[in-house]
């Protein structure tokens, strides 16, 4: 259940934009924004599934009903091994099903979280002026990388399995957007797949949904 409007953090202060930083074979990522259409928004919630097919290499799947069954997002993630720096993994979110789609956005976030950065169209921020916690909890999250879209992350309950149970929220009217389930990290295999549900009226913002979700899993799975 959503916060109050007492409970809630004021808004930090907008951070100045960040010069690009590499991410992969040498290069910064291509920021050019995706293509202005807008598929309609469904009528009803949309169950993505989150398939590996390689090593570091994830595609968000539709609906097995959708009538489109490519895929809908190309996620990669690799090591930066710069010697200056801590150890840090990068991710990388593209349209479509390869590495060659629209860049939707990326971060990068060393093992010690001293190290985080967010880019979307043509802005990088540091994580901390993106995304904070409410009340010092590492599973209730406010996201707001831009000033049309305030996300709020619920994970404080979790599945029988295991599975933790992530609830998205818009922020300023507390109307349910999407549910995000990874699966347990102790989990033993076959590790059952992730999944993203999208409901209609968080169709819009799509992008960062995912981009967040992506986030507070990497927090997860770096925490001691």
């Amino acid at each position: 259940m959503a916060d109050t409007e007492d409970d809630r953090p004021p808004s930090p202060a907008p951070s100045e934009a960040l010069p690009a930083y590499i991410t992969e074979a040498g290069h910064g990522p291509s920021l050019d924004g995706p293509p202005n259409y807008v598929p309609p928004r469904p009528q009803q919630p949309l169950t993505y599934t989150f398939i590996s097919y390689e090593a570091g290499v994830t595609q968000l799947m539709p609906p097995q009903t959708s009538a489109d069954l490519s895929p809908a997002y190309n996620i990669t993630v690799k090591l930066d091994l710069n010697p200056f720096s801590p150890l840090s993994y990068v991710t990388t979110i593209k349209r479509g099903g390869t590495q060659r789609g629209d860049f939707v956005g990326s971060f990068e976030m060393s093992v010690n979280e001293k190290k985080a950065f967010v880019t979307m169209r043509r802005k990088t921020r540091r994580l901390t002026s993106v995304m904070w916690s409410i009340q010092g909890s590492k599973r209730h999250w406010d996201w707001a990388f831009s000033d049309t879209v305030n996300l709020r992350w619920d994970s404080r309950s979790n599945l029988d399995d295991g599975s933790p149970f992530c609830v998205c929220y818009d922020a300023p009217s507390s109307h349910q957007v999407a549910i995000f389930v990874p699966p347990p990290l102790d989990a033993s295999p076959p590790v059952p797949a992730a999944a993203l549900t999208v409901f209609p009226n968080g169709w819009e913002s799509f992008d960062e949904i995912l981009l967040s979700a992506l986030i507070l899993e990497r927090k997860r799975s770096l925490e001691p």
